[in-house]
């Protein structure tokens, strides 16, 4: 197995990681007053028009219920400005995990995808917003234009045996660092005097990526070999112009580096969360 093998695998990465975009919708509806969140058990009741206790409540701290099965936990902090604005602040940590859309993609490719079988995931993001509420500040529908900030890290091992039948190994690291923003719709429901629930319903960003991934071997590669490697990433670089710009790369015995950046549209919605108001 030569390491032209192991190039094609992190082209086959770097595509990938920058398709996939993870959206874990939850379903709800409206039923004379009260709202449901399909599957997950949880209901309450509107508050209604009449009812406005607790108006001095003007801060929520909320946990993202549905991200926690995904080993996600995102908090988020949000304080009313004004009668119709609140400014919100949410943190999300991934814990390390595999990445089960691999095994999936790798069906419909070829056998060498399923090396990736080992590659764990995990990363942050902050996201800033500002929302516009409808009938005021924490309470119903709003628009929240957002900014982001992301970075996904991974780490995969790939153990060969090689033509000579000695076992070899390659370290893989790499990191995908997002900036962008853009666009959410959502509803604020109050469930009790100080218990409310926020949906993330749908929304859209565009965000600029930059990638930058680092490849240890065990093999010390001739200088023949070397050349080759650069000879496929420089024809790499050509059939992935349209999908990776600033495309670099660096060569040596036992070391390989990959950058370039990625831009491109992704979705943000189907999250629940539930808050305390104080």
């Amino acid at each position: 197995m030569s390491l032209i093998f192991f190039m094609k695998q992190i082209v086959f990465l770097i595509a990938l990681i920058f398709s996939l975009n993870h959206l874990y919708a939850q379903r709800h509806y409206v039923e004379d007053g009260r709202f449901r969140i399909m599957g997950g058990g949880i209901s309450g009741e509107f508050s209604s028009s009449k009812d406005e206790e607790n108006t001095d409540k003007k801060n929520v701290i909320k946990l993202n219920l549905s991200s926690l099965n995904n080993k996600i936990i995102g908090l988020q902090y949000e304080r009313a400005l004004t009668k119709n604005f609140s400014f919100a602040l949410q943190g999300r940590y991934s814990l390390e995990s595999n990445l089960p859309a691999v095994e999936l993609f790798s069906n419909f490719i070829d056998d060498t995808a399923k090396v990736f079988k080992n590659l764990k995931i995990s990363g942050w993001a902050i996201t800033p917003e500002f929302r516009l509420y409808f009938r005021r500040a924490l309470k119903g529908f709003y628009l929240a234009p957002y900014f982001r900030i992301r970075n996904t890290d991974i780490s995969f091992p790939i153990n060969y045996t090689d033509d000579f039948n000695k076992a070899q190994n390659i370290t893989t690291k790499g990191s995908f660092l997002s900036f962008g923003g853009g666009l959410m719709i959502g509803q604020h429901f109050k469930i009790g005097k100080s218990v409310s629930l926020d949906i993330f319903i749908i929304g859209t960003h565009y965000m600029t990526t930059a990638i930058d991934i680092t490849s240890n071997s065990s093999v010390t590669l001739s200088v023949n070999d070397q050349q080759d490697v650069r000879d496929f990433l420089a024809t790499t670089q050509v059939s992935i112009a349209n999908l990776v710009k600033n495309f670099k790369y660096e060569v040596s015995a036992n070391k390989l580096t990959v950058q370039g950046s990625m831009n491109g549209v992704g979705i943000r919605g189907g999250g629940v969360n539930l808050g305390f108001r104080f």
